[in-house]
């Protein structure tokens, strides 16, 4: 799969995944995760302030990839697990939080053939496309 989908690409794409197309612009801040450490049956809950620093009412996608640090096995280097469209006033900050399952960070094993969470060290990543994710956070899968 190298170079293809936005979840194996090396490159800079001409227009990368999630992009929008708004009229104002959005920044992030003081992303947090209910629990840093969780099994693989658990879910996270993802918040983070999303303010609209342009001149007009607009809205935005929050999305939320992940990514394990260490796999054994190979894996996408950035996979969306989570994403959220919010309306925000111009000048305004909302805080925005999104549940996601743990069990969306699987990937194939290709020793047992099928689906399954490694456990590891996963960072989390948070932003408005896959090119634009300022805000990251380390959890723990055991």
């Amino acid at each position: 799969m190298t170079n293809r989908t936005y979840r194996y690409f090396t490159g800079k794409p001409l227009f990368a995944f999630g992009r929008d197309l708004s009229h104002t612009k959005f920044s992030r801040s003081d992303a947090k995760l209910d629990h840093n450490q969780v099994n693989t049956k658990d879910s996270i809950t993802v918040t983070v302030n999303v303010k609209n620093t342009g001149q007009i009412d607009g809205d935005e996608v929050v999305q939320v990839y992940f990514r394990h640090v260490k796999s054994a096995q190979p894996q996408a280097q950035l996979a969306l697990c989570g994403f959220t469209r919010v309306t925000i006033p111009a000048g305004k900050t909302m805080p925005v939080s999104l549940a996601i399952p743990v069990e969306r960070f699987r990937s194939w094993d290709t020793a047992t053939k099928k689906y399954a969470v490694e456990p590891g060290a996963y960072e989390l990543l948070i932003g408005g496309a896959s090119d634009n994710l300022p805000e990251k956070l380390s959890l723990a899968v055991h």
